[in-house]
């Protein structure tokens, strides 16, 4: 294969993918799409219920951990990231949440102009087919690639979890994407006919026999290239043969929100007193590579159930294979469950007029770390922190690309966010008391009805708190001097260099992000056509 292309993407996940299609449907342009890891063959991506073997993968995850962090007991946090074809939306719970329009008005109004909720709105619909029975009308697509759908299977518990947050004074809400986001209802997914809908699936797949775009993947891009601040390729690594490729128009980062910020920092784009400790040399001091680190942080309320009515079991033994030949034969089974089936939005004391608290439901009782099962039937809460104010930072542990670069989220070392978790516990509780579940609940497994009081509590999200894995913001766009990239997405002070993930988000967005880092490559594929496009080649 040659070496030499128009545009070079590093990174094949759920960006990286949108942006090999959108980029490569002109034919005059030869792209090359470069990830790290293995096609996305492997059958536990495609069937739903296989997500807690993806969760802790040897092979189609990157399995990062935080550094300890202090105000969690010192615990490591486990920080799944998707390592095939596809990136995390290849391994996550496939739940398709937007945010909150406020979101995207936070982001216009910190300087990024182009990026508020009217400008983003069309990009989410020329992103998808939603096939949602009960979807709000105006605020959605029907040509897109990525299949959105009600889910092919729902568990009984998943809808009396529904039931029992209504009792408690939670409005039934039929689109978390439409007019409002407060409630409680089903979650609607990216699948279709039962089969997980991944970046790769919906955008690579069909674009894959394209003359001009090559994907190679197992290869690991050691650096970017440069002519003084001037991208013009990529070194790269597949098993011992390392190569270069060089890109005459534009490079784009589509490594997420660690991968990105960690391969600039490798190739002298970053904090130069950072760079000098490694040995690295400087091709530009830009101190905000890797700072602005956001997450969402959850926290499970787990309880038993009378009777062996949950989830409990299908990916065990005899069971497993039960599942699995019965989702087979038919896709409207166990098998396409996607764990956290149905859930919700909760306005808190903190934050009386926009959700600040996001529930998944699990009819199955799991611990994280990042997932444990209990040999009992029963359910599972997570209740989830949308407004955390804790920032953390990525950092290179070495000089050397092999070497997982240190994560520090600074989870809860500021107040407002356990105060907000134990409001997450409260509403949990009360719902697990509630409605149909007070006859079915059994009693509250973890935390247990000894634990009561703000300190007790506290202690608890202390030891078990986990992240919902959302990381972002670690190259962070806007117009202050801590941003890394501009409302283009270009890399500030370098040229033909982009960043087009989740890193890029100036702010945490109130939700699950993969669908939000779809569209930001939809916007990117945009702005690289109209501002640098392929000239017609004689």
């Amino acid at each position: 294969m040659h070496n030499h292309f128009d545009y070079i993407i590093v990174g094949g996940g759920s960006a990286g993918c949108v942006l090999a299609n959108r980029l490569s449907n002109d034919f005059n342009a030869e792209v090359l799409l470069l990830e790290a890891g293995p096609k996305d063959r492997n059958p536990l991506i495609h069937m739903p219920a296989s997500i807690s073997r993806l969760i802790e993968h040897k092979t189609l995850n990157w399995n990062y951990t935080t550094t300890a962090q202090t105000a969690m007991n010192e615990r490591q946090i486990p920080v799944p990231r998707g390592r095939t074809l596809g990136g995390s939306s290849s391994i996550n719970a496939m739940v398709h949440i937007r945010g909150q329009a406020q979101d995207y008005d936070e982001w216009r109004d910190m300087g990024n102009d182009g990026w508020g909720y009217s400008d983003v709105l069309p990009l989410f619909k020329y992103s998808e087919t939603n096939h949602g029975a009960n979807i709000d009308e105006g605020f959605h697509g029907f040509k897109g690639p990525l299949q959105i759908n009600d889910r092919a299977y729902t568990h009984p518990l998943s809808d009396l979890f529904v039931e029992s947050a209504e009792a408690v004074g939670l409005a039934k809400n039929n689109d978390f994407n439409g007019h409002n986001q407060l409630g409680v209802g089903r979650y609607q997914v990216a699948q279709s006919n039962g089969k997980r809908c991944s970046s790769a699936t919906a955008y690579l797949h069909p674009a894959a026999d394209r003359p001009n775009l090559s994907v190679i993947t197992n290869a690991k891009v050691r650096r970017i290239l440069f002519n003084a601040t001037r991208a013009v390729g990529v070194e790269y690594q597949v098993g011992n043969n390392v190569d270069k490729a060089m890109a005459s128009t534009e490079i784009v980062l589509s490594a997420g929100a660690i991968g990105s910020p960690q391969l600039l920092l490798l190739s002298g784009v970053g904090p130069a007193a950072e760079l000098a400790e490694h040995g690295i040399p400087v091709v530009l001091d830009l101190p905000g590579v890797g700072k602005n680190l956001q997450d969402h942080l959850n926290v499970s309320v787990l309880a038993q159930t009378k009777e062996p009515i949950s989830l409990y079991g299908i990916d065990k033994g005899f069971k497993a294979a039960t599942t699995a030949i019965q989702y087979l034969w038919n896709k409207s089974s166990p098998g396409a469950s996607n764990a956290a089936e149905s859930g919700g939005f909760y306005s808190s004391k903190f934050s009386p007029k926009r959700a600040d608290i996001q529930l998944h439901f699990i009819p199955l009782m799991v611990y994280p770390k990042p997932v444990a099962d209990i040999n009992q039937h029963g359910v599972t809460i997570h209740a989830c922190n949308l407004r955390p104010t804790d920032v953390g930072e990525i950092t290179l542990a070495s000089a050397d690309h092999r070497q997982a670069p240190l994560i520090d989220q600074r989870f809860l070392q500021t107040q407002g966010n356990i105060e907000r978790m134990r409001e997450g516990i409260h509403i949990s509780r009360e719902i697990l008391a509630s409605g149909p579940f007070a006859d079915l609940i059994s009693h509250t497994y973890s935390p247990n009805n000894t634990c009561q009081g703000d300190d007790a509590l506290n202690a608890y999200i202390r030891a078990n708190a986990e992240t919902e894995y959302h990381p972002v913001s670690t190259c962070r766009m806007g117009p202050d001097d801590m941003s890394v990239v501009d409302a283009n997405l270009k890399v500030k002070g370098i040229q033909n260099l982009r960043v087009a993930d989740a890193s890029v988000m100036p702010k945490l967005i109130s939700g699950n992000t993969n669908a939000t880092s779809v569209m930001i490559a939809e916007k990117a594929a945009q702005l690289i056509l109209q501002q640098s496009p392929v000239l017609r080649k004689t």
